[in-house]
């Protein structure tokens, strides 16, 4: 064997720092991969010679110009500058995925690039190699981040530098493994247990839906109470006791070392299946190295806003005001938003869904992206897949294999799904993105305008428009649907929450909407031809369309990074601290959240939100002095807990004829022009269908009574006792109105406790209205009692097909105001299209309701 070494002239071996440089001398499989693209080499040279030794660096750079390399590049440049100065135990270096399945992938093309690297040992340890500092470590997220990871019960171990990939959908499973959630299904006892507990508590934030949770009735976690915080502080002990009782449960195994010696300083959530309980802090420093980490650096998409990454994550504010950017990158692939809604108005929702349902294209992909299980029902209906967990993998391989027919709905999958190219060449978002877990959909209930809520509504909706388009050649059709999610997009308050890059994107989508709008011809049936004329520029690539994109996206400003409420999120975060801290004083808490609240919450419902929050860290203090903050809060929004103190009954006043015309009057003229009248009512419309959220179908039902121009009031809403509903709609004369949205069209029985739910609310009505005349309606699929319950009046239903002509006939008197001057509407006019779609008080019931079966 000839020994090479002997005929080396220079015996000095160099060992390279400079990323670039190094990437060059790799063992590439050049076959498989080249040279470093331009805006790889920017911001490596970035990294290495300005931010080598920042603590925290955001790295964004567009979907496909290969972050993944970068970081890998990053990590493997520390291993040569611990080579070059000679200190190997200066910690190892990580790269985290989000699966496991990303792990393999990163590996694989680790390999490729020529980079050593290494996995977790079966026997669960942590290879030589990479703690000698001869090898990358690249392994999951939820192996790093749990509370018996091995990184943490490692006194010996540090770490150098970790790259979090993905870090925005990394921050969500980073979270869940600090929250704990106890199912029925698992564990049934403690989940008994706690509801018992903590019952008296429950029932006071609303009887109701304490009977809907007690009787299991109230269908798929949809209802949900949240634990009054005296009533959790107050109880913490047996709380402790019971939860520790059962820490061997595999729900409990690896989050109770995090939470165990702070429960007090969470706030819990019951549902029907399912008790959820949550650090008011996310406490990202258990997880001590991760936090003392020499360099931390996250991998965000460059259209993710990442400033809800310092309390996700624990990020420093600077490095989400100055991220590592290549600044001559600008827009990614091609997107082609369409709102089939601002084309026609009939092009609704139900109409879309049946259209492209019903659709067998065989050249390439459609995708339908839906909020929840609920919004599946009518894509299945007309033929569409839903990639429930034991379809999807075989789905997602005939797309693979160019195998395309039906269209594939996924369920709140709106990240981590990567449908490029024929995969997916028509993507639809179908309705506004919702939050799976519990205390996420209370907090988008309390607070639904909050900053916070609409920036990460805004980033789901950013991500799912990104499945699609996966890299600069790419392209795409995106169909928004749903008056909600069109509203949503069409805000120009919430517009503010989107990138530049996606802003552009919808803004080009409801200009050519706008301009297809001309080429609808009115017919009987429904003209299709503008929208599949507009879709198949982009389809055959026209172009004309190429060209106008490129020029509307390189009017974009790409050089304004600063995220929405960057300074909100930073205070916020700092308040939380302060709330959690248990040797804080009291005196200067209150003045920071009351600084806060006046500089940074303009919204009544926010308001009232931070000071619930100051009431809950003033209760060990001074509990008179936290029921005052507590009041002061659900004031201002009636939506927080109720406290004991108060009876907040506020009647309604009965409403006369006249009366009832001018409200209807003042209503239409609050939403300036048909347009916005018109989208509001086709939220109302697809929102009154069952199968719906509870808080939606109540809020839309709500709506409805106001523009048909009656009084409301939500009592089980708002005082948290009562009916659902309560319309006064004549002199002297009241609906009580009960909801069961989410119920299956399919039950066959009204059940005990949804009676005694209604027997309760009449109850409640003539304890606050004494003498008044009421209708007691429930909305709910079935007119048949469970023999083992039964009403005590004569309570009216409203089942599918009553709903149905109600949500027509509403929809067809909204139409009439379309060619009307909004100015100047006459009572003449409004009392004909209230008599023309059966609108009138004196034939509502009869009309629109059916007696129960007696």
């Amino acid at each position: 064997m000839v020994d090479f070494a002997k005929k080396i002239k220079n015996k000095e071996k160099k060992i390279l720092t400079n990323p670039i440089e190094i990437y060059e001398a790799l063992d590439r499989q050049t076959e498989k991969v080249g040279s470093l693209r331009p805006a790889q080499i920017r911001v490596l040279n970035e990294w290495f010679k300005k931010r080598l030794n920042d603590h925290d660096v955001i790295l964004k750079l567009n979907t496909g110009a290969g972050k993944t390399l970068v970081g890998l590049l990053m990590l493997e440049t520390k291993l040569h500058l611990k080579s070059y100065n000679d200190e190997p135990n200066y910690g190892i270096e990580i790269f985290l995925c989000n699966n496991r399945n990303l792990v393999f992938q990163t590996m694989r093309q680790a390999k490729q690039f020529g980079i050593n690297v290494d996995t977790i040992t079966p026997d669960n340890e942590i290879p030589i190699e990479v703690i000698n500092g001869e090898k990358i470590l690249v392994t999951s997220v939820q192996r790093f981040f749990n509370g018996k990871s091995i990184f943490e019960h490692s006194n010996e171990l540090e770490i150098d530098t970790i790259v979090i990939d993905d870090a925005h959908r990394s921050a969500e499973l980073i979270k869940q493994s600090c929250e704990i959630k106890i199912t029925k299904k698992n564990n049934a006892q403690l989940y008994t247990d706690l509801f018992n507990l903590l019952s008296d508590g429950l029932e006071s934030q609303g009887e109701g839906t304490f009977a809907e949770l007690k009787n299991n009735s109230g269908g798929y976690d949809s209802s949900y109470l949240p634990v009054p915080y005296w009533t959790w502080i107050d109880k913490i002990k047996e709380i402790t006791n019971l939860i520790a009782d059962k820490i061997d449960t595999s729900e409990l195994r690896f989050v109770w070392p995090i939470v165990k010696d702070h429960l007090e300083e969470c706030d819990c959530i019951i549902a029907g299946s399912s008790i959820e309980i949550k650090s008011l802090k996310f406490p990202i420093e258990f997880y001590t190295k991760y936090v003392h980490a020499k360099q931390r650096v996250f991998m965000s998409a460059t259209t993710a806003s990442d400033s809800i990454l310092i309390s996700d994550l624990g990020i420093n504010d600077k490095a989400v005001k100055e991220p590592l950017i290549d600044p001559n990158e600008k827009w990614s692939g091609e997107k082609m938003v369409i709102i089939p809604s601002l084309i026609s108005d009939k092009y609704s929702r139900q109409q879309m869904v049946k259209n492209f349902g019903k659709a067998k294209i065989k050249k390439f992909g459609v995708t339908v992206l839906v909020p929840g299980y609920y919004k599946t029902g009518d894509w299945e209906k007309y033929g569409a897949v839903i990639g429930t967990t034991d379809k999807l993998q075989e789905s997602l391989k005939k797309f693979d294999d160019g195998e395309f027919s039906s269209p594939l709905v996924l369920v709140n999958r709106y990240d981590g799904m990567d449908l490029a190219d024929d995969k997916t060449r028509i993507l639809i978002l179908d309705s506004l993105p919702t939050t799976e877990s519990l205390f996420d959909k209370y907090i988008s209930d309390v607070i639904p305008n909050g900053a916070e809520v609409i920036l990460r509504t805004a980033q789901k909706i950013e991500q799912g428009m990104g499945r699609s388009v996966r890299a600069d050649t790419d392209y795409s059709i995106v169909i928004f649907i749903g008056s909600d999610l069109v509203r949503f997009v069409r805000n120009p308050r919430f517009q503010q929450y989107f990138s530049g890059q996606t802003l552009a994107q919808i803004k080009i989508g409801i200009s050519t909407s706008n301009d297809a709008k001309s080429e609808y011809k009115e017919s009987e049936k429904i003209d299709y031809n503008p929208l599949f004329d507009l879709m198949k520029q982009s389809i055959n690539r026209n172009e004309d369309w190429k060209e106008y994109y490129k020029e509307q996206m390189e009017r974009v400003d790409y050089s304004e990074t600063l995220p929405k409420d960057l300074d909100f999120l930073v205070k916020k975060n700092k308040i939380m601290e302060m709330i959690v801290d248990p040797i804080v004083k009291i005196e200067k808490l209150t003045q920071r959240l009351q600084d806060f609240i006046d500089n940074y919450c303009s919204l009544s419902e926010e308001k009232g939100f931070y000071l619930q929050l100051l009431a809950r860290a003033t209760y060990n203090y001074s509990k008179s002095q936290s029921t005052k903050y507590q009041t002061a809060a659900y004031k201002k929004n009636h939506s927080l807990l109720l406290p004991n103190s108060i009876n907040p009954v506020e009647k309604i006043n009965p409403l006369i004829a006249a009366k009832r015309i001018d409200n209807i009057i003042n209503q239409v003229k609050s939403y300036k022009n048909f347009e916005n009248f018109m989208n509001a009512a086709n939220e109302i419309f697809s929102s009154l269908s069952f199968g719906t959220k509870s808080k939606t179908f109540e809020m839309a039902i709500d709506e409805l009574g106001k523009i048909l121009g009656f009084e409301t009031d939500r009592p089980d809403e708002f005082y948290k006792k009562g009916p659902d509903h309560l319309w006064a709609v004549k002199e002297n004369l009241y609906y009580l109105i009960e909801d069961k949205s989410e119920d299956s069209e399919s039950r066959d029985k009204i059940n005990k406790a949804e009676t005694g739910q209604m027997n309760n609310s009449v109850a409640w009505f003539k304890q606050n209205y004494p003498g008044s005349k009421y209708i007691p309606i429930m909305v709910i699929p079935t007119k048949y009692p469970d023999p083992a319950g039964g009403f005590n009046d004569d309570v009216r239903i409203m089942r599918k097909k009553s709903l149905n002509l109600l949500k027509n006939n509403f929809i067809n008197f909204v139409k009439e105001f379309r060619t009307l001057d909004f100015s100047s509407l006459s009572n003449g006019q409004v009392l004909n299209f209230i008599s023309v779609h059966q609108l009138e008080v004196d034939k509502f019931i009869m009309t629109y309701s059916e007696p129960y079966y007696k």
